[in-house]
């Protein structure tokens, strides 16, 4: 039997996909006919495919709807009365509460605004945000499974630590730190000269402090972890839209001689009296 969730995801599949056969053949400039309908349903390989974003976005979320919904079919939506008949129980296991805070929502929201923002100010930022979602999606799902793995919180953390943490702790180290370098350094190019210092050394000593912090103090709670979290992430992205809108500060100088005109570094003054020409006749 279909569940409430799977006949969701299986509708959202279909709005999906119509809406990308509709969005391709109306935003192509060919006349509409058996190409317009072929190329989107081959994806490209035959007939035309109109705006290639649109389409992709709105293909991407058929396919994956899709798959989610056979997915939760599987699992019965984790339903409790098809869990106690696999597990053997005469009554339905009570539902596990989650017990500890989930970051990820901070994290997507983050994501949003950054792929808002990259619509209008820059195509790295709305990169930024996709990747930013994708991973917010995967994260709260195995997020939202484990904490209800079983009854024990200590064990559902540990399941879902030793599922995730080979995948999540070098990718995530890779994108947090390629992230604040591209951030910072759009910072260093907006502020002035002496500002470009204090930035560069000032926002080092802070990320050192917090995670001495976190080291030193492991009884720090978790809402406390999360409000620096929301602070730095606010200071971070609100700097790399500022200096995205005030955009790079001009660099060099004038490299203009006496006696001749401003010419580029390295290359020799060309004069500007003309060349004396010598004519022999016969």
């Amino acid at each position: 039997m279909v569940k409430s969730g799977s006949k969701f995801l299986y509708g959202l599949a279909a709005f999906g996909f119509v809406a990308a056969i509709v969005y391709s053949a109306s935003t192509g400039d060919q006349e509409l006919g058996m190409d317009s309908l072929l190329g989107p349903l081959t994806f490209g390989y035959k007939g035309y495919v109109g705006d290639h974003v649109g389409y992709a976005i709105l293909m991407g979320l058929a396919i994956v709807s899709l798959v989610l919904g056979v997915f939760m079919s599987g699992l019965h939506d984790a339903d409790p009365e098809a869990e106690a008949q696999v597990a053997g129980l005469e009554t339905v296991p009570e539902p596990a509460v989650p017990a500890t805070v989930n970051y990820w929502p901070i994290v997507g929201g983050f994501s949003a605004a950054a792929l808002v923002l990259g619509l209008a100010v820059d195509s790295a930022l709305f990169v930024v945000g996709m990747v930013g979602l994708a991973v917010v999606t995967v994260e709260w799902a195995v997020r939202t499974w484990s904490d209800r793995a079983t009854g024990d919180p200590e064990v559902n953390r540990d399941i879902r630590n030793r599922f995730m943490y080979p995948v999540e702790i070098p990718i995530g180290a890779v994108l947090i730190i390629g992230g604040l370098v591209l951030a910072v350094s759009r910072i260093l190019l907006a502020v002035p000269l002496a500002g470009a210092y204090v930035v560069f050394g000032l926002v080092p000593a802070i990320i050192l402090g917090l995670g001495a912090l976190i080291v030193l103090r492991p009884q720090v709670s978790q809402s406390a972890i999360a409000a620096i979290l929301l602070v730095g992430g606010l200071a971070i992205l609100g700097g790399g839209v500022a200096a995205a809108i005030v955009g790079e500060r001009e660099h060099g100088g004038d490299h203009s001689e006496e006696g001749g005109h401003a010419d580029e570094e390295g290359l020799a003054p060309v004069s500007a009296e003309p060349p004396l020409v010598i004519t022999v006749g016969n």
